[in-house]
Parts: structure tokens; C-alpha cells; sequence
């Protein structure tokens, strides 16, 4: 799944738990929230990521590549 689709899903499912009004306001502010929740969700998945891992084969560190991936789906969001 792309980062894109991933910022997608989270908000989506956010909002399914609130949307049960059609008013274009509280769906607009509903909307807002989702994204703050999905973004704070995402910040605790990076919380949790180490920064760099150890390629045992190159014998180097580089980012690691889940960071790199959640990073994205958090621009993602707020691109949204």
C-alpha cells in the first residue's frame, strides 16, 4: 500500500466512526479531526521505530526503511 492510500485508509476510518450527518459543515470539521487523530496515530508508530538500521551485508547503517515509509504516509495526511 502507498503511503498515500495508507494517510487515506487512517483518516477514512477515523471519519466512518463520526460521519452520520450530511451537513458539509460537521462533515468538513469531522474531516479536520480524522486527520489530527491519524497523524498523532502515526507519530506514535514513529515513536516506536529505531531512526537507522544495520545492514549486516554492507556493513552500514542507513534509515530504516519503515520510518522512511511512515514519515511519507504522515506527509501524506496533512497533503490531504
Amino acid at each position: 500500500m502507498t503511503p498515500k492510500e495508507k494517510a487515506e485508509k487512517l483518516i477514512n476510518s477515523i471519519s466512518n466512526v463520526f460521519i452520520n450527518d450530511e451537513d458539509e459543515h460537521y462533515v468538513g470539521m469531522v474531516t479536520r479531526v480524522s486527520k489530527q487523530c491519524a497523524s498523532i496515530a502515526v507519530d506514535e508508530v514513529l515513536n516506536v521505530l529505531p531512526q537507522h538500521e544495520y545492514l549486516e551485508d554492507r556493513d552500514e547503517y542507513h534509515e530504516n526503511r519503515e520510518r522512511l515509509y511512515w514519515q511519507e504516509v504522515k506527509q501524506e495526511i496533512n497533503n490531504l
